[in-house]
């Protein structure tokens, strides 16, 4: 990588000052003696492990029970639902390649954020960053509070708590709280303990979601007529059958909701092995088994479920479709399986949240405490816990002021919405930098550059419609949070324009393997 000339003399600068021991980071910077010591850890996750985290943080069973009745109420989506799930899948997976192939060039654990700051402006990709982070807090303020609402669900289902205990806020609060505390731990203890809670809680949703959904389609397939059951019908597939820009912009949204969180994998790249190709091909596989997974459940709960159940708002669809398919015992295996993949999903959305803000502290761009690594367990331990801390106060504001509580409300389509910018800003972000490498194969000019850039014009227009269309009213956590990245990324800029970050080349690929300036 050469620059344009822009920034030169502050890195050779850079090298001299530090007294160079033999050690880069970031931008061919020396890293001084005082920072060399401590890394994350490396060659810990295997392909089975990268795609565990990566199926782990989608949460198919929490994902099912935020988004399947939202899902179904838009509109005309109906019993097309599947439809919009399979219309969803096709962007994301072409941005699945766009993480891959950049990736592939550069194995950074800030991942779109590192790629947009090299590919388009260091400003871009600081304020894609933040936005990541954002989100992955909020989220971890929201998961726990359905943790613990699952919890003493289930504890009152089985008869050790009654009904008033079950919801009272001061517990409610206190479980979500001990949860977030626990997956927090994790988190710093080592990423090797939590790949192997991971794969724990995945087996656990996975096993109660597929057998129940495969369950579901025999139990209908052998009933016969007499019983209100509804019969599998092609048309369900058909994503034409939605009516309306703003019902699918909508429909996708929450489709973008459901596959959020694959990406994981990929932020922990740096302690994969085979960095640079390991947790990519998690991230496809991932994908397609989703697909898999999502399309079972909704395809199974349509043909079992009556219709009053499907499009109501306030319906636990699993659980009731645990109910219809073999009684209340079932009803409650899935809301353990809810339960389990809600702490799943919360402990895989902390951790790419710290890898970020680790690169972006190794960048000299984010407080010196996000790149602070634990000697012994190798994580961003204070950095994690940082976010640990903000998340648990985040849930005793939402607990106790009803205002706050719409962020529960209005999570699914907001966070699709954001989702859809930064995957969306990632998908022409790896166009952009391939643009000069089309010439390599037919193959790469259609997996790295045509659909990343498709699917990325795809999900920003999803992203745009959502936010023209969806005003101002209630809880708008999404805007506020694009509004202080706003207002944060210039100051960040100007306060600390002479450090590498923000002076470095640009860089674009005329061959997949090596990199050429731009200028």
């Amino acid at each position: 990588m050469a620059t344009d000339g822009t920034g030169a003399n502050d890195l050779e600068s850079s090298r001299v000052q530090a007294g160079h021991l033999g050690i880069e980071g970031p931008f061919g910077v020396p890293v001084p003696a005082s920072e060399e010591s401590v890394s994350l850890a490396k060659d810990e996750l295997n392909l089975f492990d990268a795609t565990a985290v990566a199926v782990s943080s989608t949460a198919p069973a929490y994902s099912l029970a935020s988004a399947m009745a939202s899902l179904f109420i838009i509109g005309s989506v109906g019993l097309h639902a599947p439809a919009m799930v399979i219309l969803s899948f096709i962007p994301i997976l072409f941005i699945a390649y766009a993480y891959f192939h950049l990736n592939r060039r550069n194995p950074n654990c800030g991942a779109s954020y590192a790629w947009l700051s090299e590919v388009f402006h260091p400003a871009a990709g600081w304020f894609n960053g933040f936005i990541q982070v954002g989100i992955s807090v909020i989220f971890c303020v929201q998961a726990p509070i359905v943790a613990a609402t699952y919890t003493m669900s289930f504890l009152n289902s089985v008869g050790w708590v009654n009904a008033s205990t079950a919801s009272s806020t001061k517990l409610l609060t206190i479980v979500a709280v001990l949860w977030l505390v626990l997956i927090t731990f994790f988190c710093i203890y080592g990423i090797r303990w939590t790949t192997n809670f991971q794969w724990v809680l995945c087996i656990i949703e996975y096993v109660a979601v597929i057998v129940f959904s495969v369950g579901g389609i025999i139990k209908v397939a052998l009933a016969g007529p007499g019983h209100h059951y509804t019969s599998f019908s092609v048309s369900w597939l058909n994503p034409l059958q939605v009516h309306g820009l703003g019902n699918l912009a909508a429909a996708m949204a929450v489709g973008t909701f459901l596959f959020w969180g694959w990406d994981t994998a990929v932020n922990l790249n740096e302690e994969s092995k085979n960095p640079s190709r390991t947790p990519g091909r998690a991230a496809i596989i991932s994908m397609w088994l989703l697909l898999l997974i999502f399309v079972i459940n909704f395809v199974a709960a349509e043909m079992l479920l009556p219709a009053k159940d499907l499009e109501n708002p306030n319906a636990n669809l699993l659980f009731v479709f645990g109910q219809q398919f073999a009684g209340n015992w079932a009803g409650y295996i899935l809301i353990f399986a809810v339960l389990s993949s809600t702490v799943a999903t919360t402990q895989t959305t902390l951790l790419p949240a710290a890898r970020i803000t680790y690169s972006m502290s190794r960048d000299h761009v984010f407080p010196k405490l996000f790149a602070t690594i634990h000697p012994k367990t190798k994580t961003p331990a204070l950095g994690t816990a940082i976010l640990g801390i903000l998340a648990l106060v985040g849930i005793v504001v939402v607990n106790y002021n009803s205002t706050a509580g719409n962020i529960i409300a209005t999570f699914t389509l907001n966070v699709g919405a954001l989702v859809a910018f930064y995957y969306g800003a990632t998908g022409v972000a790896c166009a952009w930098a391939f643009r000069k490498a089309w010439r390599e194969s037919a193959k790469f000019t259609l997996l790295g550059i045509a659909l990343p850039l498709l699917g990325g014009i795809v999900l920003l227009v999803i992203f745009g419609y959502d936010l023209y269309t969806g005003g101002w009213s209630g809880m708008k956590w999404d805007i506020m949070l694009l509004i202080i990245s706003a207002v944060l990324t210039p100051i960040v800029w100007f306060t600390k324009r002479d450090v590498p970050f923000f002076n470095q080349p640009m860089v674009s690929y005329d061959t997949i393997e090596q990199p050429v300036a731009v200028g």
